[in-house]
């Protein structure tokens, strides 16, 4: 094998991991958001506590990027704007869902994006995802069956609802990898955090404030570092470096590495909130870490063993 070609492909792969390992900090960084989420909402409304995170998030932002934003330059933060729009949608439907279904179920049907996500990415991208993502794909959503325990017969209005999060979750991440050499990552940032500060608090005002009157805030200490953690850490953070390297992976791979979410949240459950694992769930987590292995390094291995037979 050419060596200078030896050396592009495998620079290319090195680029590509160092995206990936940063997305799955990510990943890591929203499992630790679960149990302080799961916290939260006994001291205050989810809606209340999603718009103030986000608030939060676009008020911290604006400050660091104040000097590099041209507000007034819609056609940049557009795709942002749109981007935001499922965003807002997936965690809506996933909000609403929540209160008519079980945690487990949920996780397992919000995970059903994966699965959306190849198909979403052919018909957007026109992108055919390579046989070994789809295999990772099958096992990660197999060991989330698991982890989750999601052994339910009859959907109900939760579990509908939730699979409507699963789509739109998974066009956002398809839509982010097309609008990513549209515009800056900056506009995209901007126009996402934007987005989902106006229509969080229109859908507070509508579903909690008039429709349910379930609206409430209980302001303590452990409220606040929640608020800050999920707003500049697993918001601000993880949204900026999710939007920044996405673009350096295929739609599929970053799918498959974000459905580690559910790993880490069951971890940090288990230390933080004293939930014990349980042999499903210990299982799932082989499984899914199974599925993330092939998905990532078997095209390398095989390149690999290639270039070693031909020298």
């Amino acid at each position: 094998m050419n060596s200078k070609y030896s050396f592009n492909v495998k620079d290319s792969y090195l680029k590509t991991y160092r995206a990936e390992l940063i997305l799955f900090i990510v990943t890591c960084m929203w499992g630790l958001s679960f149990p302080l989420i799961k916290v939260s909402l006994d001291h205050s409304s989810p809606v209340l506590f999603n718009f103030i995170r986000f608030l939060i998030t676009l008020i911290v932002f604006i400050l660091v990027y104040r000097n590099k934003i041209v507000f007034s330059n819609f056609k940049e933060w557009k795709y942002g704007v749109i981007l935001g729009l499922f965003l807002f949608a997936g965690f809506a439907f996933q909000t609403i869902g929540l209160k008519y279904t079980s945690a487990s179920k949920s996780a397992f049907i919000t995970g059903i994006s994966l699965i959306i996500i190849p198909f979403a990415q052919y018909m957007i991208l026109k992108k055919k995802p390579k046989t070994e993502n789809i295999a990772g794909v099958i096992i990660v959503m197999a060991g989330l069956y698991i982890l989750t325990d999601a052994y339910f017969k009859t959907p109900g209005i939760g579990d509908v609802l939730t699979l409507f999060c699963a789509v739109f979750f998974a066009f956002h991440v398809v839509y982010l990898d097309k609008y990513s050499g549209m515009t800056g990552y900056i506009y995209l940032l901007f126009g996402q955090f934007l987005t989902m500060v106006v229509l969080n608090f229109l859908f507070m005002m509508i579903y909690e404030v008039i429709l349910t009157d379930s609206v409430f805030i209980d302001v303590n200490s452990f409220l606040l570092v929640s608020l800050l953690y999920t707003s500049l850490f697993s918001t601000l953070i993880c949204i900026v470096l999710m939007t920044k390297y996405q673009s350096e992976t295929t739609p599929v791979r970053a799918g498959i590495i974000y459905s580690m979410e559910s790993v880490f949240a069951t971890v940090f459950s288990y230390f933080l909130l004293n939930e014990i694992f349980n042999n499903n769930q210990i299982a799932g987590i082989i499984i899914m870490l199974a599925g993330l292995f092939i998905s990532e390094f078997y095209s390398y291995f095989k390149l690999k063993f290639k270039s070693n037979e031909e020298i």
